[in-house]
């Protein structure tokens, strides 16, 4: 493997060594009292679920970046069939009114989670294979933009209102770099996120509950801005250096879903400023060495498929950081390899095993021309 290639394995073992750790910690006590005095039981669970990732990563390595090209279609369409299939009562499994499960023998799958990597497959695959066919109206943007939403809608109806709004984001912004015509996107994107947001909003109690909150902390009931209020007490509680790891109190019953969602202010009150600023350099290098491994990239799908995995990662850990830290309303979107979460998890190194591949394969054909017809945005020498 290439230094990027190590660089990446490094910066991710040690973000699945940081999130099981504070997972320890943060949950232990919970367990204890909770789980049958099995403290380690979402530490094992966890660690399971790093091995079996890890072995799909070292199969997505295998795997020939051609092949996500080719299987485009079909991707796509497990995706809106399991994504479908998820929202009928007795096949998807609920979980405080929300329908995004399949859940067998105590595991569970989020389709959505698929969904990230499956629909960004398809959008680089579609913009790479005709460049030209990209800038048309019916023949390019329309069939994106409608796989996009069809998607984000299906997601949306779950209801997980902050994952659609997500993928939609890193949908576009892929198209965007593909050479698509913001005069087609920025319409389509306004206009999607009215009739979504009216819908969300007007549908889903919970959501306007959760943006009342964020738009008025001061004001709303305790119940309601419970969560936000201690994840800003954590975090600001742990000062520079933190209390030291197991000595935070937080997740002594006050911080509700500390093992999923709200990982980061454990983090933050036990390893303080310092430690958070730490976590947050290694996402940095982790986008940094993904922009790399796509700039070196034999093919424009490579290039464009490394960018979007890359993107998905690093976005997801912003909103994440973003949501704990109140300034957007609050969302449950894990935090990547340190909440807990086998689905979140599982596909996250799945495209972590891709980028190791469209290194390696930059690597052997390093000195190559890119095809004629590359797109503009993705074929300049300056992104070379």
């Amino acid at each position: 493997m290439s230094a990027r290639s190590w660089l990446l394995v490094s910066v991710v073992a040690s973000l699945l060594a940081i999130g099981l750790v504070v997972l320890y910690s943060a949950t232990a006590i919970r367990c204890d009292q909770l789980k049958g005095g099995d403290a380690l039981f979402f530490f094992r669970k966890q660690l399971l679920w790093t091995a079996l990732s890890a072995g799909a990563l070292l199969l997505a390595m295998r795997i020939p970046i051609s092949w996500w090209s080719r299987s485009k279609i079909p991707l796509l369409a497990l995706t809106v069939a399991l994504l479908a299939l998820v929202l009928i009562p007795g096949v998807g499994t609920a979980k405080k009114g929300a329908s995004r499960w399949f859940e067998v023998a105590g595991w569970s799958l989020q389709p959505s989670e698929l969904a990230k990597l499956t629909v960004i497959a398809f959008l680089c695959a579609f913009a790479s294979e005709a460049p030209d066919r990209l800038r048309s109206f019916f023949r390019g943007f329309l069939p994106c933009f409608g796989a996009l939403a069809v998607v984000c809608g299906l997601i949306a109806r779950q209801p997980d209102a902050g994952t659609a709004a997500f993928l939609g984001g890193v949908g576009a912004m892929t198209l965007f770099v593909a050479g698509i015509r913001l005069r087609h996107l920025v319409p389509a994107l306004l206009a999607g996120g009215a009739v979504g947001g009216w819908f969300v909003y007007s549908h889903f109690g919970h959501v306007r509950d959760r943006l009342q909150v964020w738009l008025h902390p001061e004001s709303a009931p305790i119940d309601k801005a419970h969560q936000l209020k201690q994840s800003l007490i954590a975090l600001g509680a742990g000062g520079w250096w933190g209390k030291g790891l197991g000595a935070g109190t937080q997740k002594l019953y006050y911080l509700p879903e500390v093992h999923a969602d709200f990982l980061f202010p454990i983090l933050g009150e036990e390893l303080g400023f310092v430690g958070t600023i730490g976590v947050l350099l290694l996402y940095l290098t982790l986008g940094a060495v993904g922009w790399k491994i796509a700039r070196r990239s034999s093919t424009p799908f490579g290039f464009l498929f490394a960018l979007g995995i890359s993107g998905l990662i690093l976005f997801q850990a912003a909103m994440n950081i973003a949501v704990v830290t109140g300034m957007v309303p609050t969302k449950g979107i894990p935090l990547p390899f340190l909440s807990s979460g086998g689905s979140a998890l599982l596909f996250a190194m799945i495209g972590i095993g891709i980028l190791l591949r469209i290194d390696r394969e930059g690597e052997r054909c390093a000195g190559s021309s890119w095809p004629e017809g590359a797109p503009e945005a993705i074929s300049t020498p300056a992104l070379r």
